[in-house]
């Protein structure tokens, strides 16, 4: 039998060492990632009330800059409400006169197209307005502008543009016609009717600029072009359309001069008045030039 003696009875025995030295182990890495889990924790609750904290303050900040926007839109669109009964009672107007005959069918239809140009600017307004609601900002217009909760305001706004030309060539091709009976049985001068013809060409290429404008558009959505070559094919295009218009412009300058000289010959004008043709004429001619210098300019910067 083993004699107990008091040292032996105060030293742990190898067993009760290794016991203790593994749960004190044990111990330690349960305490190590239990402080682990709570610091993990700490970071994403962190994290959580951080990124909460800074989108309610960038609501917050983003708050007083929509209700601006909105009350600036909001207040356009009240202009234009007001524009908008102005012309619907010119409108109403001029088609008493014309029915009674003090006024040409010509007029009614110039009218009517100013009324649907104000009842388009009125549908634009309402469209800027709900555009700030979705998205906070203010409207935008560039051919790569993102949707906006999957809307195109964008492409809605073009559509807007095109109804509006589309009705404003329409009331200038009536005018051409009427003028050109009243030309052909002597009521008016050639030149109301060469007016009527370039009035009826720049509206062709408003139209045109639009249709190409919401081509470019659309080749966006689908194709994502950049926005830098979308920018410069419109200005291409808008620059060719510019420049017909300017031809048929010096042609009706230079026809003007023609039929001025002739007036001056017979004493109906003075030499101011043909002055004055000769300098539209060349005004005309520079601004032709001007857009072929630029038409030229973009044709190179397109050269590999």
């Amino acid at each position: 039998m083993t004699v107990m003696t008091d040292d032996t009875r105060h030293h742990p025995t190898p067993e009760f060492r290794d016991y203790l030295e593994g749960e004190v182990a044990r111990t330690f890495r349960r305490e190590r990632a239990r402080r682990r889990l709570r610091t993990a924790a700490l970071v994403v609750v962190s994290a959580a009330l951080g990124s909460s904290g800074g989108l309610a303050a960038a609501q917050i900040r983003d708050a007083p800059r929509r209700d601006s926007l909105l009350a600036a839109a909001t207040a356009e669109a009240g202009l234009v409400a007001l524009r908008l009964d102005l012309a619907r009672a010119a409108a109403a107007d001029v088609a008493t006169k014309v029915k009674v005959g003090v006024l040409a069918p010509a007029s009614l239809a110039a009218v009517e197209a100013d009324l649907r140009a104000v009842e388009a600017q009125a549908m634009r307004a309402r469209l800027n307005v709900d555009e700030i609601r979705a998205s906070s900002q203010p409207p935008r217009d560039e051919l790569n502008a993102p949707l906006v909760d999957g809307r195109d305001f964008v492409l809605e706004r073009i559509r807007l543009d095109l109804l509006g030309a589309q009705q404003r060539l329409s009331a200038a091709e009536r005018t051409l016609e009427e003028a050109t009976r009243r030309a052909r049985v002597g009521a008016e001068t050639e030149l109301s009717r060469l007016e009527a013809e370039l009035t009826v060409a720049r509206a062709r290429a408003a139209l045109g600029a639009l249709a190409q404008r919401q081509s470019l558009r659309r080749e966006f959505l689908e194709k994502g072009t950049a926005g830098e070559q979308l920018v410069r094919r419109l200005r291409k295009a808008e620059l060719r359309l510019d420049a017909q218009v300017a031809q048929q412009a010096v042609r009706l300058a230079s026809e003007r001069l023609d039929l001025v000289r002739k007036q001056q010959a017979v004493g109906r004008v003075d030499q101011i008045e043909v002055l004055k043709a000769e300098l539209e004429l060349r005004e005309r001619q520079l601004e032709l030039q001007l857009l072929a210098r630029q038409l030229q300019q973009i044709g190179r910067t397109e050269t590999p």
